[in-house]
């Protein structure tokens, strides 16, 4: 509690203080949309550079006012004083938030708009560009991204900047007087997390609330630092006293009740989870991304289920596929699926490319799908048979089954797996050359290394004397050779050249390692598509397997004639387990299969972003950016109500400063005779609550005798009595007669000269 009557160091720290914990608290709600990472740290140094670069400039100001303000009521300018002392306030303010503003625009330069991830203190055109180039990342993000997204660079830039605007906006309120206003602006940092996944964090309600309620004693609304006004009186400083402990207390019980609500819903099982949901309800399905971006790291991703099986045999049935992704311009990749084309099957229909027969023996796998959302049908590699409902077709070219509607969650459907019994010597004997429908297969992209990528293709597999052989030299290249190794967080978004680069660092995941083995196999003139979908998941303790969000995966495909499109897996065993047997020619001939292993950290379902320039069309299966998933998309009207509500905060609160700064005080007898009150206390000439406005004058005549040894004189008493007269007519008669603003400025002027020359003279 801090009571109003204290200096302006005190309060103008108080008061910063409060509001940047408020903002830090309330920056922490943005947890539940973006993944916890580097920018909680950056944020909140930019919250304490911010307000106390703020803090130090407001306070600087205002001690300068008041010094100002007290020099000219010593002179007996007691009205410019105090209006000098308005101005004075209104100015610290706007020159605090303005070198706020400054601080805030070089921090975020100095962090995000560096080629890496350092801090760079010496900012320039560069910087700037770097930023905006970022913001159109996290722009593209948050219209085609999922919730929760990953902390990357251009939607960590997102945060930190928002919430350095935040604080800008609730500094400026709280500095200009405007308490009550100062709390609404954090609502711009709740706003996110409660649309989308409808929850805010209670300690983040408790923190912020209780800071906000907190703010509230730190200043009386609409008192000026160095002004003089009737709050000078006991009276009103033991009112407003009570008023700080009031709201002290009312934060405390806030505090308390909000604890011991929290406490009891986490510990009820029937309330368990229910924080915040009035406002909406989250959704928990997820889907696959056809844009796999080779510059982002790899986020968190959903532990919803997607699917469980049951399949006959011991051995799971390898990845599930989801759809084929064939091109790609280097960064990312792109899909563009038209509309019909699709071929009608039923029960007995053998899917499968052309010249993909199956002639093993047959396993039957029963599905049903969980939090799954996208318009293909999750399907093993081999030739199937698909018992499933609904309206559903086959596309050939890309051997996808879609559906207008998609799968629904919870609903079952059967597929018959058909072994095409693949052996290194079956694939070795398949045709070195023979390319699928399209030249596309083969195209690379045409980038800065280009030449060096094929270069360094040719000399790990440029000698093989087969397609086969070829393709598991790039395979074991990447996965175990050469020194690469598996990290999520690998980052190569100030990369110009995606896949050389990687090449040279030798660290990502599943999609460095699929794309780049794509490029490096085309670049061989062997075809090569991607394969997005999931790996085969765990066993779930009732004979079957659970499918999550954790499981999703990337591995490129290789085309053999005669044989078909056949899956290699050049990512670490850590995360997708032992090669498929066909893959490895050590193991010998061996029904191909992908036993599940302990994988840390698992493989791409959603990237925080995808390169802006890129063109391509937005995701098939729901037009989430990146290869996460996640539980709900971002709506753009969320946004809106945002921007909104920011402009809203803004306009309300500069046209309140401008109003207020407007106001010119009308002098009337109560406040003039405040000012002479004020001087008194100056003097350290107080009048006790037993001491009338009719007993004033004789009280003040009796001090002035008692300090100086000299009596009042005669002119100044009879002023002093004619405005006390009048302050007691304004304040009891029915009906008066005041004198005019004029006569009492005059009037005033005069009697505090007159008083100030009298106690300050010599006895």
């Amino acid at each position: 509690m801090i009571p109003a009557h204290r200096g302006p160091l005190v309060r103008t720290v108080a008061s910063g203080i409060l509001v940047a914990i408020a903002v830090i608290a309330s920056m922490h709600a943005l947890t539940l949309v973006i993944d916890p990472g580097p920018w909680l740290t950056a944020g909140t140094t930019g919250v304490v550079l911010v307000s106390t670069t703020s803090c130090l400039v407001r306070y600087l100001l205002l001690r300068a006012a008041v010094d100002r303000a007290a020099a000219r009521r010593a002179a007996g300018q007691g009205l410019s004083a105090d209006r000098a002392a308005d101005r004075a306030s209104g100015n610290a303010s706007f020159v605090a938030t303005a070198a706020g503003v400054l601080v805030a625009c070089w921090f975020v330069l100095a962090r995000y708009g560096g080629p890496g991830q350092r801090f760079e203190p010496f900012v320039g055109p560069d910087s700037l560009d770097q930023v905006i180039e970022r913001f159109r990342q996290a722009t593209e993000t948050m219209s085609t991204q999922v919730a929760p997204v990953g902390p990357g660079e251009a939607i960590s830039m997102v945060a930190v900047g928002g919430t350095l605007l935040v604080l800008l906006v609730v500094d400026s309120l709280a500095g200009a007087r405007m308490p009550g206003f100062a709390g609404v602006p954090l609502l711009l940092l709740w706003t996110p997390p409660l649309t989308l996944i409808g929850e805010v964090q209670w300690p983040v309600f408790l923190i912020s609330v209780t800071a906000m309620l907190l703010l509230l004693t730190v200043d009386p609304v609409g008192v000026t630092p160095g002004r003089h006004s009737e709050s000078d009186s006991a009276a009103v400083r033991r009112a407003q006293r009570f008023r700080s402990w009031i709201t002290a207390v009312t934060a405390a019980a806030v505090a308390a009740a909000s604890l011991g609500v929290a406490t009891g819903m986490a510990a009820l099982p029937a309330l368990a989870g229910t924080w915040s949901q009035l406002i909406s309800t989250p959704s928990d399905t997820v889907e696959l991304s056809s844009e796999l971006d080779m510059r982002q790291p790899l986020s968190a991703r959903s532990t919803s289920t997607v699917l469980t099986y049951t399949l006959a045999g011991d051995e799971p049935a390898g990845p599930l596929r989801v759809m084929t992704l064939t091109a790609f311009d280097g960064v990312q990749t792109h899909r563009s699926v038209s509309e019909g084309g699709l071929a009608e099957f039923d029960a007995s229909s053998v899917l499968a490319p052309e010249n993909e027969g199956g002639v093993g023996e047959r396993r039957r796998m029963d599905i049903q799908i969980g939090q799954l959302k996208g318009a293909e049908l999750p399907l093993p590699l081999e030739p199937r048979t698909v018992d499933v409902s609904g309206e559903w077709g086959y596309d050939a070219i890309r051997d996808e089954v879609r559906g207008p509607g998609g799968a629904e969650p919870g609903a079952p459907y059967s597929v018959e797996i058909i072994d095409r019994q693949l052996t290194p010597e079956a694939l070795r004997a398949a045709p070195m050359s023979g390319d699928p429908r399209s030249s596309g297969y083969i195209q690379v992209p045409e980038t800065e290394h280009q030449a060096e990528i094929a270069e360094y293709a040719r000399k790990i597999a440029g000698d093989a004397p087969t397609r086969f052989d070829a393709a598991v030299a790039l395979q074991n290249h990447l996965r175990s050779g050469a020194g690469f190794t598996y990290n999520p967080d690998a980052d190569y978004r100030g990369s110009s050249d995606t896949v050389w680069d990687f090449l040279q660092d030798k660290e990502g995941y599943c999609t460095q390692y699929a794309l780049s083995m794509m490029v490096m196999a085309r670049s061989l003139d062997i075809p090569a598509r991607i394969g997005i979908g999931w790996l085969p998941g765990r066993p779930d303790g009732n004979n079957g397997y659970r499918v999550t969000g954790q499981d999703s995966h990337a591995w490129p495909e290789i085309y053999f004639p005669t044989v078909g499109w056949v899956r290699f897996e050049p990512t670490p065993q850590v995360q997708t387990g032992p090669l498929p047997a066909y893959a490895n020619p050590s193991v010998g001939s061996a029904p191909s299969a992908s036993p599940t292993a302990p994988r840390a950290n698992e493989v791409p379902t959603q990237q925080p972003t995808r390169n802006p320039a890129q063109s391509g069309p937005a995701a098939t299966a729901g037009g989430s950016s990146g290869n996460d998933v996640s539980d709900q998309t971002l709506p753009g009207w969320a946004w809106v109500v945002a921007v909104i509500l920011a402009l809203g905060v803004l306009g309300g609160a500069a046209w309140l400063l401008l109003r207020r700064r407007a106001e010119v005080e009308v002098l009337d007898p109560e406040r003039a005779w405040s000012r002479v009150l004020a001087l008194l206390a100056e003097q350290d000439v107080r009048l006790g609550p037993s001491i009338t406005l009719r007993r004033a004058p004789a009280f003040i005549a009796d001090e002035v005798r008692t300090r100086t040894g000299t009596p009042l004189p005669d002119d100044v008493a009879e002023r002093l009595t004619a405005l006390a007269d009048a302050a007691e007519e304004e304040r009891y008669a029915r009906s008066s007669t005041p004198p005019t603003p004029e006569e009492l400025e005059e009037l005033t002027t005069t009697i505090t000269t007159d008083l100030t020359q009298a106690l300050t003279s010599k006895p």
